[in-house]
Formats: structure tokens, sequence, C-alpha cells
């Protein structure tokens, strides 16, 4: 098998010849290293988006700023912008994308109107063509993941950043509401046109991150993933939540409510507090775990690597699971010494699934 075979079968609830091991694109430098963890085995998961949208009546101008860009939009009721930090190292990806804190969308209530505009006035188009060339181009050595919709609620939170998003809620209550009101239309848009779309692919369609408790999840959240996930089921999809919080064992009771064909970004202790037997028995067997490597691991060397991969796999006897990076990967190494202990422990990963990864 290759890995998009491996990919479909574990996705699809068939045992592959061995455990699926994958990468997000772009965590690596194209080079000689990442050459040898493909060579090994290692697949990609890449980025794309089938659904384009266009703003008619809004105008863009991008300049430079203090920060690194400003991005202005002009509405017909106002104008908004917000500032990026551009700068991201070898390893340009938008994944690695920097919001400068303070300078979103909302920086006074009169910006509602303006973003609520752009909003309601933007069309969403099918355009296949990239999408089905950038998986030609990966061909079998991985699979498609798709950003769906997310629920308004998070939504408005990367709309207004952290800071901003906690206090509006509660000192503009009215607006706020319309916002996320605004959100749900569009995201019904959305999804429709995802369902209507016949291809191997993954859909996210939201996150667990540590600034939402789990009863504000239910009370904002939950009832989008089971809207969603009913929709695109019926028409064959395969839907996911990003789990990348650290916090995660608040969360695992309402998760397994909703029960995501998978699970992805999910990252094991010690950065997250629930280990993997426990996340498996909350979920049960059905929902596939797309495991995120916990890289301060490899700081203990390539013994310790290579036997907590080890454990880490035996943990859960399920077929249902990959394992790889889709957080950090080679991000943010700068120096021989670091690259040296990273690879170090990529290389114990990939031979701790060839001693105990095979079916």
């Amino acid at each position: 098998m290759n890995t998009r075979e491996r990919i479909l079968a574990v996705i699809n609830g068939n045992k592959p010849d061995r455990i699926p091991f994958y990468s997000i694109s772009g965590l690596f430098p194209r080079g000689s290293f990442e050459r040898e963890l493909r060579n090994n085995g290692m697949g990609l998961i890449v980025g794309g988006n089938p659904i384009v949208t266009e703003i008619p009546h809004v105008s863009t101008i991008i300049s430079k700023s203090k920060y690194g860009e400003e991005v202005k939009y002009h509405t017909p009721v106002g104008d908004i912008s917000f500032e990026r930090y551009t700068g991201r190292g070898r390893i340009a990806t938008s994944l690695l994308n920097i919001d400068v804190k303070a300078n979103f969308f909302i920086k006074h209530v009169r910006d509602y109107e303006s973003l609520i505009f752009m909003i309601e006035d933007t069309n969403y188009y099918l355009d296949l063509k990239e999408f089905i060339l950038k998986d030609d181009d990966l061909g079998g050595d991985g699979i498609m993941r798709v950003s769906g919709p997310i629920p308004s609620y998070t939504q408005a939170e990367l709309l207004m950043g952290l800071e901003k998003w906690s206090y509006e809620q509660y000192d503009h209550p009215e607006e706020f509401n319309r916002l996320l009101n605004a959100l749900d239309k569009a995201s019904e848009i959305h999804l429709n046109m995802l369902a209507e779309i016949d291809y191997d692919m993954l859909i996210i369609l939201g996150d667990i991150s540590n600034n939402i408790g789990p009863d504000t999840y239910r009370k904002y959240e939950v009832s989008h993933y089971e809207k969603a996930f009913k929709l695109l089921r019926l028409k064959g999809k395969k839907c996911g939540i990003h789990a990348h919080a650290s916090k995660l064992k608040r969360h695992k009771d309402w998760l397994s409510e909703v029960s995501p064909d998978f699970i992805e970004s999910y990252t094991p202790p010690p950065y997250s507090d629930l280990p993997l037997d426990e996340l498996r028995e909350a979920i049960g067997d059905e929902v596939v775990i797309i495991i995120n490597f916990p890289e301060t691991i490899f700081y203990k060397g390539y013994k310790e690597t290579k036997e907590y991969t080890i454990e880490l796999l035996k943990s859960d006897p399920s077929y249902k699971k990959m394992i790889g990076f889709s957080e950090m990967g080679m991000a943010g190494i700068n120096n021989n010494e670091i690259r040296n202990i990273f690879e170090d422990g990529f290389r114990a990963i990939t031979d701790a699934l060839d001693e105990i990864g095979c079916y």
C-alpha cells in the first residue's frame, strides 16, 4: 500500500498494511532530510480549497506597516483593516502566519457594520481545477485536506483576536450576535457546496482550543458539528475536528457525543493531559485518531523517543489511527545542534514504526 491507500483504508474503517505516517505539507523544508523521511514512509496531508470566494462590492488595499503589512477593506458602510506579521523564516506556509495582537478587524463597535457587510456580500464558487491538479501532483503520497466552515463562535475569535472577542460578547452582545448570525448563514452556504463535491478528502470543521471551556462548546459549537456531520455524511464525506488543545480531558465527553469521523492533531502527554488510551476509551473504536507527535520528547534522545513511540502506539490496539506531524515538524529549528536532536527523533519514529507498525 502507498500512503494514500493506507489513509483511505483507515478513514473508511479498513485495516492498512501498516500505521500511516504523515506530515502536514510545509512543515519540513525541502531537501535531503525530507527526502529521507519520505523514502522511509512519510506521506503528506496537503491543504486545498475547492471553493473560492469573492466580495464584489469590497476593494482591498495591502500596504507595508510597522509590523509587516496592513490589509484594508473598503466597504460601502466603512473601512476596516488588520495587520499581520509576515516574517516566517525558511518555512513559508500559511499555517505559520502570525497575526499581530490588537490589530484585528473589530477595533470599534462601528466596525461590526463593515465586517457583517463583507460576510453577507461574499459569493461562493466551486472551482475544482486547481484542487484536482494539487491532488494529481500528490498522487499516492497522501491525501487532500479541506478546511470547511468552523463554528461561528470560533470564527468570531479569529476575526477579533482573543482579547477583543472575550470582551465584545459581553460589552456589545447585540452586535456580537448579529455577527454570529451572519457567519452561520455563510457557513450553511459553504457546507451545502462541500456536500456536492464527489472527491476523496478530509474535511476539518472546527478545533478544540484552551480558550473555550466544555460548557461553552456545548452552548455554541456542538450544534454546528451535529448539523455539519449529518449533512456531509449523507454525501459520504469524512469530517473531523482539529484537537490541538493541551487541556483535552475536560472535552472528551462532548467530543464522544458528536463522534467525528476523525480527530486531527491530537497530541498525547506530555503536551496534553489526555493519554491515548483514555481518548480511545472515551470516543470508541469507530473514530480515527490522527496523532500529532509531541516533539519535546526528542530532547530525551533517540532511544527514549523510540521507546515512547512504541509504548504510545501499543497503548491503542485499534488500527484506526495515524501518527505524524501537524503542528511543528521542523518549524523554528535554527541551528545545527537542535537540528541533530530533531533528526534523531524523527528517525526514532520511523524505526519504531518499522518495528511495531506493520499489521
